[in-house]
């Protein structure tokens, strides 16, 4: 439900029926009592396994006294009773036991576990049983009261004092244990006592440690990286516990190693590379940074890199990712089930950690290569306290001018650069600095190298971060960001000037996490933000408007978010997230409006001044998961999530090189898009976990999706939102992935089918039609093999059905032209996309060594498929063969499908270095 307070745009809604030629749809009704059904479900489990799995509050004063006893006055008091043999349990073994309204099930781990006593639970009763000896934590002397105390702390990598983000702290031989948040910070509340604890993290060696716990502990852990046995092509997962309980449902993450291994284009990390590996992601094509996500739109994605956005994370149209390679730590991706924290897009978030440089030496890193090279230092400030890490990237690509076919025409240039600076005032509080800038120019110019045509974007982003420790429970993350992106389109050298269209955002936001107690994780912040968009406007040489083009009228936003969400643990196999996310967003001068009526005609125009509200939105995000552990090895899970999207693109353009981008608010006339998720999963581990298997079906449905009418007009349009359409879609779908995790030969096969199908009045004849990304059938493999010492092999291969386009189902002749007659849109498909990626790595020296150094060569496309990006009809053919835009010439002509593609086959050698 959205609340919207000003003048409303007329919503154009209606209901799509049923079933039609044979594509799933549900109705709003039907909807809402599914929804409704699931939130019932969600709590008569939560309610009823609570009051099941002992989590009811008890109190006790016994003084010296036998366990037996001690559970003889448990049973009177909770009405559960036990059933253990007493010969083989130290039941007689005297105690003192003081408890004051603390869970029933904590009480027990103390007082049983603690003792070398193990219990399962069976309905009402409590089966005792021996514990092995090599598994008991034991309490420090037997007359301590039972209090609880927590140990919390932070792990850190021990080769470069980096933070390990998502490590595993858990208590050996229980079920109790925590992880590392975005900063390497843990918290874990247990009973007095002396336990064993493991710390653990993928590619790392394990620690292990005795904790005496009778008082709060705060302790750091370097964990020494495992060269011998890593397995660097997994995704992240636990170690020593199951992966499949711990796993973020409908999200993925990579690790910098992880991402090194995937084939990219011209031998350079690619997170957008990678993100096509993931099942239910699919990009557009070659050369293209376009990506879509569960049948969400390319803009209704949120990339995040060190919490700031960045609004296009691409060079040279999509071929390079924005980001130095050596800068990333680490990527989550989440295409669902978005923990309470994100918000502002409806289909995924893509959360980069920059890497916070190596606090205990100084290093450098590079990769030289015929397109682009990078170069990355880094280093301790002050030793083990404070680092910084630089890197930059340079395109060199100008070299291909030199080839006969582009006589010097063009230009290609782009660079970047990221810096990252953190600082450790005492063991309570931590200070990050991040800046990014990136920056692309392509220039075509004519005989006498004037720029007669251009297009160039630039991103810019910083932030300012204060990890703050109020107590071993309690931590805040305090943000203020920036960030800024532009797009230009040069105009042709008579018109002297250029075209502009700009975003941007400053935002302060507190988060706050309390570790109340193993069982429960309370998450909480607010966020203020600033929006800020041109719509796009020319600018002439000297820095004036034009004035023969109509100034479009600027947009100011702000948007208020408070967020509250609780991680609890019902038991042992039962965990429950749920919480909400309360977004506000008003527009406010200084601005004009233009209001429309039913037949978008404009009949009015006010003017705003500055800092006047004009509209204001409100739209409540309810988030729910529930997950039960079927087995050591499986367990299924269910999530329901509602999101909300206030800023959007105007764009209704798929190629890879358009030429607008802009940005608009929700207002007046345009309503917030909100999206309806449900999904549920399996998740098994097989052959002794050497293997994992994951298989997520989900339902979306998107209100007040935005669409445009036919031969809408973006580009100097003062009444640009008179253009827009607003309708409704859906999609569905499964999604497959089996991947090996250990051994020489690593990867995996993921496969999805779904559908995306958009309704919108106006627009079709108001028909149900598939979107122009609606990919029913996407299948991926990826295998790498590592022998540990020299080789790595690694082989990416995509399939994708064809994108859906309109093409004409006939032609007229008219004036000897011959004229295509359009139908139905998004009608036909382009031809299947498929595509092999290779790359060989030969390291000169084995893991371990300060000094490495390696030779890669890539194959972008090894068979070198054309796969096409678009196919046009509007072009005939002269009687030279050539093909020209129709045009009063003489001749025959007869008019020819042609389609366009990016590139064949692309070969690479890169060396690679790092001390």
């Amino acid at each position: 439900m959205i609340f919207r307070f000003g003048t409303p745009a007329e919503t154009l809604n209606s209901p799509a029926p049923d079933a039609i030629n044979g594509m799933m749809v549900i109705s709003a009704p039907l909807r809402t009592t599914l929804i409704t059904l699931l939130f019932i479900f969600f709590y008569y489990c939560s309610a009823n396994l609570y009051s099941q799995d002992l989590s009811g509050n008890i109190t006790l004063h016994i003084h010296n006294k036998p366990i037996s006893a001690v559970l003889k006055q448990i049973t009177e008091i909770s009405k559960i009773e036990f059933s253990y043999n007493p010969e083989s349990l130290p039941v007689e073994k005297n105690i003192s036991v003081e408890i004051a309204n603390m869970p029933l099930r904590e009480a027990l781990d103390a007082i049983l576990i603690a003792n070398g006593i193990e219990y399962i639970v069976v309905e009402k009763h409590i089966v005792l049983k021996k514990k092995s000896a090599d598994e008991v934590p034991e309490m420090i002397p037997e007359k301590t009261a039972l209090h609880r105390y927590t140990l919390s702390g932070f792990l850190y990598d021990k080769s470069t004092g980096e933070a390990l983000i998502g490590a595993n702290v858990y208590v050996k031989g229980a079920t109790i244990g925590a992880m590392t948040n975005g900063y390497g910070f843990f918290s874990l509340t247990l009973s007095s006592g002396i336990y064993p604890v493991v710390f653990s993290y993928l590619g790392f060696k394990s620690a292990e440690r005795e904790i005496i716990l009778n008082e709060d502990v705060r302790i750091s852990i370097e964990l020494e990286d495992d060269h011998l046995e890593i397995s660097e092509v997994e995704i992240l997962a636990s170690e020593g516990e199951s992966d499949v309980f711990a796993r973020q449902m409908s999200g993925i993450s990579f690790s910098q190693k992880t991402l090194g291994r995937l084939p990219g284009f011209g031998g350079d990390l690619d997170i957008i590379r990678a993100l096509q590996a993931v099942p239910g992601i699919q990009t557009f094509g070659d050369g293209s940074s376009l990506y879509y996500v569960r049948g969400g739109n390319s803009d209704q994605n949120l990339m995040l890199i060190d919490e700031v956005p960045v609004y296009n994370p691409s060079h040279l149209f999509g071929f390079f990712s924005a980001f130095s390679p050596d800068a990333i730590n680490s990527v989550q991706v989440y295409k669902g089930d978005f923990p309470a924290k994100y918000g502002g897009r409806l289909s995924s978030v893509i959360d980069i950690k920059a890497k916070e440089g190596n606090m205990k030496r100084f290093g450098c890193s590079g990769n030289i290569g015929p397109y682009a090279s990078n170069l990355t230092i880094e280093g301790p400030i002050v030793k083990n306290r404070s680092s910084f890490i630089l890197s930059g990237r340079i395109s060199t690509l100008n070299w291909l001018t030199n080839l006969k076919n582009f006589n010097k025409s063009f230009s290609f240039q782009f660079f970047d650069v990221n810096a990252k600076l953190n600082y450790s005032l005492n063991n309570n509080n931590h200070i990050f600095l991040t800046f990014y800038y990136g920056l692309d120019d392509f220039s075509r110019y004519n005989s006498v190298e004037v720029n007669s045509y251009g297009i160039g974007w630039n991103n810019l982003a910083g932030t300012f971060r204060w990890n703050h420790i109020f107590s071993n429970r309690l931590f805040f993350n305090t943000t203020f960001n920036f960030s800024r992106y532009n797009y230009s389109l040069n105009l042709p050298q008579e018109a002297n000037g250029y075209w502009k269209s700009s975003i941007a955002n400053l935002t302060l936001k507190t988060d706050a996490a309390w570790y109340l107690n193993p069982k429960n994780t309370i998450r909480s912040g607010v966020e203020v933000t600033y929006h800020y968009s041109d719509p796009g406007n020319v600018t002439l040489e000297n820095g004036n408007a034009s004035p023969d083009v109509p100034v479009v009228a600027e947009y100011h936003s702000m948007e208020y978010v408070i967020y509250l969400s609780n991680e609890q643990q019902i038991g042992k196999k039962f965990s429950l997230r749920y919480g909400i996310r309360l977004p506000v967003w008003q527009d406010f001068g200084p601005t004009k409006v233009y209001y429309f009526d039913a037949n978008h005609k404009v009949i009015d125009t006010i003017g705003y001044v500055s800092g006047e509200a004009y509209s204001t939105a409100f739209s409540p995000e309810p988030r729910v998961n529930i997950q039960y552990q079927l087995s050591n090895v499986s367990s299924v899970k269910g999530s329901y999530s509602r999101t909300t999207q206030f800023l959007q693109q105007l764009s209704n353009s798929t190629s890879p090189f358009t030429s607008l981008e802009v940005w608009a608010p929700c207002g007046v006339n345009i309503a917030p898009q909100t999206a309806d998720q449900v999904a549920i999963g399996y998740f098994r581990e097989l052959a002794k976990r050497k293997f994992s298997l994951s298989v997520e079906g989900y339902y979306k449905w998107f209100h007040n999706r935005l669409d445009y009418r036919d031969h809408a007009n973006l580009l100097f349009n003062t009444l640009i939102e008179g253009e827009l359409r607003f309708g409704k879609g859906w999609s569905y779908g499964v999604e497959l992935m089996l991947r090996k995790t250990s051994g020489n030969l690593t990867g995996w096969i993921g496969y999805t089918w779904s559908r995306a199908f958009v309704q919108t009045p106006g627009v079709n004849n108001g028909d149900i039609y598939p979107a122009s990304y609606d990919r029913p059938h996407d299948f991926c493999i990826n295998i790498s093999w590592d022998d540990k010492k020299h080789w790595l092999l690694t082989a990416n291969w995509i399939y994708m059905t064809g994108a859906a386009i309109t093409t004409p189902v006939g032609f007229y002749l008219q004036n000897g032209y011959t004229i295509p007659l359009y139908g139905a849109k998004n009608n036909d498909r382009l031809p299947d996309y498929h595509r092999l990626d290779l790359s060989a790595t030969y390291h000169f020296n084995k893991p371990g060594n300060r000094y490495r150094h390696s030779l890669a060569v890539t194959i972008y496309n090894a068979y070198s498929r054309l796969n096409p990006f678009s196919v046009s009809f509007n072009k005939i053919m002269n009687d030279n063969g050539e093909f020209v835009v129709p045009s009063n010439i003489n001749g025959t002509y007869q008019l020819v499908p042609t389609a366009m593609s990016v590139a064949g086959m692309i070969p690479s050698i890169n060396y690679q270095f790092r001390f």
